[in-house]
């Protein structure tokens, strides 16, 4: 399937986002400042864009409402629609793209049934939202599916559906300010800031978003008193949260090394006989991941800067 291709966009809070979506999952880290909440409506073919190119399967969606009609989208914030129901609504969407299906069948597939005769007036922005994403689902051979903030619709099952979607090769774009819901997606993450495409953190995100960073590892304990005691004075270690008041088994420890860290909660959990209970990465800020991709750039100036520079002094 061909994939969706941003060339130069300029449309609310992009300033010139160029990005290759190709099949398979594609995870925008970035807040709606950032561009986030643009990114739908222009790919989707709603919006055009001021300067720039949006292309899926070669054809501009907002030029094309075939492609547009193939393509499903929900939005940041879905406004209420113009219909006399709910099932009304769905059974217009079905007919605007020759789509001969039963519009409850797809209210029930996603828990909506109960909304069938309710006016959509009567919506708030979540039920919209779930709404748009039932429909966006129901789509038959899709050519691409994007959602702001798909965790804000479910959990786990939202997860499913965007990966399998991606495992039928449908290019899948999601978009949020959170690294959690980002690492809880999976794919391939890419970085928006300010309106552009800035770099694709590998993996594990934990590191990878924030290279550089102090590792931080979130470690629930049973023994969490004596294990804060032993890593103390490990030389792993270079700082540790721990409030018994508050929360008697969780422990945050940090270090400059993933693996050395690891290893040492490990070892001193069996030396002083605490059970753990779990032991996970914690993911930066986006702050955090913003100040490191800064970094990074200037790292690369300043190479580059020392690379072309004259070596030496000139002489006459």
């Amino acid at each position: 399937m061909t994939g969706i291709e941003l060339q130069g966009v300029v449309c609310g809070a992009l300033t010139g986002a160029t990005l290759s979506i190709p099949a398979g999952l594609t995870v925008v880290l970035g807040t709606p400042a950032d561009g986030t909440a643009d990114l739908p409506p222009v790919v989707g073919g709603v919006v055009a864009p001021r300067r720039g190119s949006v292309l899926v399967g070669g054809l501009d969606p907002a030029r094309s409402p075939a492609t547009r009609a193939r393509l499903g989208l929900v939005l940041a914030d879905e406004s209420a629609p113009q219909a006399g129901s709910v099932v009304d609504f769905v059974r217009q969407v079905l007919a605007l793209r020759r789509q001969v299906e039963d519009p409850l069948g797809i209210l029930e597939r996603h828990g909506l049934a109960a909304l069938a005769a309710v006016c959509p007036a009567k919506l708030d922005r979540g039920l919209c939202r779930r709404l748009a994403w039932a429909l966006a689902l129901s789509i038959r051979d899709p050519l691409g599916l994007i959602v702001h903030e798909p965790l804000g619709l479910g959990g786990e099952a939202i997860c499913r559906e965007l990966a399998e979607r991606a495992t039928a090769g449908v290019p899948v774009l999601a978009l949020t300010s959170s690294p959690r819901d980002a690492s809880a997606l999976g794919g391939s993450v890419v970085l928006l800031d300010r309106g552009r495409f800035v770099r694709r953190p590998g993996a594990p995100l934990a590191t990878e978003l924030s290279p550089g960073a102090p590792v931080t590892l979130r470690v629930r304990s049973s023994g969490a008193r004596d294990l804060v005691k032993a890593l103390a004075h490990d030389p792993a270690v270079s700082s540790l949260d721990f409030d018994g008041e508050r929360s008697s088994d969780a422990i945050c420890v940090r270090g400059p090394d993933a693996d050395r860290l690891s290893m040492a909660v490990l070892r001193q959990a069996r030396a002083v006989g605490a059970r753990l209970v779990s032991i996970e990465a914690a993911l930066p800020a986006l702050e955090e991941v913003r100040a490191a991709t800064e970094g990074l750039w200037r790292a690369a100036y300043d190479n580059a800067y020392r690379a072309a520079a004259p070596r030496g002094g000139s002489g006459s």
